[in-house]
């Protein structure tokens, strides 16, 4: 589900917004729910801290002259702290639209109130579906993703250019073979293999993609990528692993 949250220190701004985007979520039936509307920046923070959202949508004014927290400074931290987070600002501050972006904030869109009521209302809910477009299309694709962390930081590519994920020569770490490029980070590689059942487990030191196998040679028992690559097949596992990559190849 994505969630929604509105941020908006004028009360009759804030209810009005939320009306609209909740009945526009219903009459679409949407995969959404509004979370939180609030005229605190702070408020906002402590509930994203207490129950983060694994996906969000937020619809954020930038001035806060009541509060210690700045819409701008609100939006930067809710960047460090969620994966999946989509921000709209609405404000009467346009000037800010630039500090926006050299913030590295990178809203989704910029709302100015200026516009009116009418059309203001229209970009809220044409927001509504871009975010949830958005959302969707996300869910597509990280289904598809193989996804590591080195140094706190994630990373993800697409499974189709994983080639092979091996042991790697330095303790507790892994390396991803993939099309364009060779990857090292920690981990084991059973993790791997309960978190990504659709690489198959050749022998102790390989988990494969076998969508990407080129050839086999049945000889040394190896298999062969496209980029000239090979892994080792375990003898008790070469009939089996055998007859599925040539069942691959000749599809």
């Amino acid at each position: 589900m994505l969630a929604v949250y509105l941020c908006e220190d004028n009360q009759e701004q804030l209810a009005h917004y939320t009306d609209v985007v909740k009945r526009y979520i219903m009459i679409n039936d949407y995969d959404m729910q509004v979370k939180l509307a609030t005229p605190s920046p702070q408020a906002l923070l402590t509930d994203l801290a207490e129950t983060p959202p694994e996906y969000a949508l937020f619809f954020l004014d930038i001035e806060f002259p009541a509060e210690k927290t700045t819409g701008l400074e609100t939006a930067i931290s809710i960047r460090q702290q969620l994966g999946f987070a989509e921000i709209v600002f609405v404000t009467t501050h346009s000037e800010m639209a630039l500090l926006t972006f050299e913030r590295k904030v990178e809203p989704m869109d910029f709302v100015v109130k200026d516009l009116g009521r009418a059309q203001i209302d229209q970009k809220l809910r044409e927001n509504v579906d871009y975010g949830y477009q958005r959302y969707t299309n996300y869910l597509g694709n990280t289904e598809n993703l193989f996804s590591y962390n080195i140094g706190g930081r994630s990373f993800s590519l697409p499974m189709g250019d994983v080639y092979f994920v091996a042991t790697s020569s330095t303790p507790h770490k892994v390396t991803v073979h993939a099309a364009n490029q060779l990857v090292e980070f920690p981990g084991f590689l059973k993790d791997i293999a309960d978190q990504y059942p659709e690489l198959y487990r050749t022998d102790k030191s390989f988990l494969v993609n076998l969508d990407n196998v080129s050839g086999i040679d049945t000889t040394t028992r190896r298999l062969i990528f496209p980029n000239g690559d090979q892994t080792d097949v375990a003898t008790r596992r070469f009939h089996e692993v055998k007859t599925l990559v040539q069942k691959h190849l000749k599809s």
